[in-house]
């Protein structure tokens, strides 16, 4: 009995850890609304 329980225990466990919500990461608050900047090693006429 005490086995059917300890799997029991688990399995409710890895259920609750696969079906729980994960938050996708944020991007960088601080680069928000920022424009990608040109690569300053080019010469203008290349860009």
């Amino acid at each position: 009995m005490k086995k059917l329980a300890f799997v029991f225990i688990i399995l409710s466990a890895f259920m609750l850890m696969a079906c729980s919500p994960s938050a996708p990461d944020s991007p960088d608050p601080d680069s928000y609304g920022q424009t990608i900047k040109p690569d300053h090693n080019v010469p203008a006429d290349h860009q």
